[in-house]
């Protein structure tokens, strides 16, 4: 009798699907190239991507500092954003300033401070001798607020709000003849008293320049890599609007400090593309094309991140290594004609964590209800469709996160969806039915919402003659089009409900599977 095969399902794992939690991810980062690309280009600060793209795994990695990207002399300081206190950052901004520029001076000030405190630290490490004027500007920030040189998250409190109490003159700062020991201004204080913010900002404004000043003595041998992350914890309702002029104020100063020190200085800020496109910023689409790195992924780079972390498993479980994703799978195709991995692909957005969401489930299934061959262990493609209502909720879950603060409508733009019942459907039903529920008023306002749900993936058309259905996260050169009919991204259709197919009434010509 034929022995059973040991169950895949049984060692097998993807990982975890948040990169700040997975331990193991230093072991497996797979990088598409965009690290290597915003390193290399001394012109570039931005790092863009959809939520779920994988920033915060690349924002990890380079905080590693990977020998293959830095010079052993190159300073990296990792800002993660996830605490930050945004209200205090608030109340730093020069309201005599317009929109970003409000903040572009205290993002400087944070930029300045980080790396004065990063070469006084390296200096003192490697026992170098620090240039004159660091050094004095080291002093002065240790007089000021605390010994050793303190982070910018350490400042951000009743300590900085101290510097509204000072006379800092604009030029020759020095410890020798400031007096610091005044009393200690509270936040409530700072909110009340607007003269105060006032002279805060004077004052912010006096030391950000002398210390642009000081860092002219950097050492040619340095480089200062300031890395952030996280800009999205801000992103909430009742913030929105001082979210968007604190870190488009951020972007000023990076492109400020970028150009000042040539490179020498180096801020990197990883942003979500939807929060970016918010901005009303000047020249915003040179900034995109010329300052920055979109990270975009396609099936065969998710496939071969996916088999990094599968074969670290495998490799500490002592098995053999796995060369394409199909070999976890005991059948070669779905019930739709297409391939298990092609099946769990299309559903995704083309990001890494959907995969790793999808995948985990499909193996937990596979585990928990033994959908698995008895003859060659594999994983039953049953394990994926068992999987695959709890990751449609997921993704729901996923872009809920992405756009209800941003667009008040999303959740609503969803529940239409939802009553029309069918994946495929025509666009003068999804018109009529915005209209009854006072989400269109008239045919620009519907070409504006069907554009966005396009441009976000929710939905898919179909160009010319082709019976492809194409969805923006896998066709990103795609431009929106009018069509007369559209289809829900097949990830969805299970947490929404519809049925696979035409509604009725609705011509359209032939289709692929998917």
């Amino acid at each position: 009798m034929k022995e059973n095969m040991e169950n895949i399902a049984d060692w097998v794992s993807v990982g975890e699907v948040s990169a700040e939690r997975d331990s193991n991810l230093s072991n497996y980062f797979f990088d598409a190239g965009v690290s290597k690309s915003i390193i290399d280009s001394s012109k570039q600060y931005l790092l863009l991507g959809r939520k779920g793209a994988g920033k915060t795994a690349v924002f990890l990695h380079l905080a590693s500092k990977p020998n293959n990207l830095f010079k052993n002399n190159d300073l990296i300081i990792p800002l993660s954003l996830q605490s930050y206190n945004w209200q205090a950052h608030e109340l730093l901004a020069d309201r005599q300033k317009a929109g970003g520029y409000q903040h572009r001076d205290s993002w400087r000030f944070v930029l300045y401070v980080e790396s004065i405190r990063a070469i006084y630290i390296h200096c003192t490490e490697n026992k170098i001798s620090l240039p004159d004027k660091i050094k004095k500007a080291a002093k002065l920030l240790e007089k000021l607020f605390s010994k050793p040189v303190p982070t910018w998250t350490d400042l951000l409190g009743e300590k900085l709000y101290t510097l509204a109490g000072l006379d800092l003159p604009s030029i020759d700062l020095g410890e020798e003849n400031l007096n610091a020991t005044v009393g200690s201004i509270s936040f409530e204080q700072m909110e009340d008293r607007p003269e105060l913010r006032r002279k805060l900002n004077q004052n912010i404004s006096n030391l950000t320049n002398w210390f642009e000043d000081c860092l002219s003595e950097i050492p040619e041998t340095l480089r200062i890599f300031l890395i952030f992350d996280r800009l999205d914890e801000a992103w909430v309702p009742k913030f929105l609007d001082e979210s968007k002029t604190i870190i488009s104020g951020l972007l000023h100063a990076s492109e400020h400090v970028l150009g000042k020190f040539k490179g020498t200085i180096r801020p990197i800020v990883f942003l979500r593309e939807d929060i970016f496109w918010t901005f009303d910023i000047n020249d915003r689409n040179k900034l995109r094309e010329d300052c920055s790195e979109s990270l975009r992924w396609k099936s065969e780079s998710i496939e071969q991140l996916i088999l990094s972390r599968i074969n670290f498993y495998a490799r500490t479980q002592d098995k053999a290594q796995i060369t394409s994703l199909q070999d976890l799978f005991q059948e070669k195709e779905m019930r739709s004609r297409t391939s298990p991995v092609r099946h769990l692909f299309n559903r995704t957005m083309c990001r890494p964590r959907d995969m790793v969401a999808f995948l985990s489930r499909t193996i937990k299934s596979a585990k928990n209800e033994n959908f698995n061959s008895i003859e060659t262990g594999r994983i039953s493609t049953k394990a994926i469709y068992d999987a695959e209502p709890g990751y449609s909720d997921y993704l729901y879950d996923e872009l809920s996160d992405e756009w209800r603060n941003q667009n008040p409508n999303f959740l609503e733009y969803l529940a239409v969806i939802e009553n029309l019942r069918y994946a495929m459907f025509s666009t003068s039903s999804f018109e009529t039915a915005l209209k009854a529920k006072d989400l269109a008023k008239d045919r620009a306002e519907f070409r504006a919402v069907l554009r966005f749900l396009f441009d976000n993936s929710i939905v898919g058309i179909q160009v010319g003659e082709s019976t492809q259905w194409r969805y923006k996260c896998f066709s990103p050169t795609q431009a929106f089009t009018d069509v007369d009919t559209i289809k829900v991204h097949p990830g969805l259709i299970k947490r929404l409900g519809l049925t696979e197919g035409v509604a009725p009434g609705t011509s359209i010509q032939a289709t692929d599977s998917e």
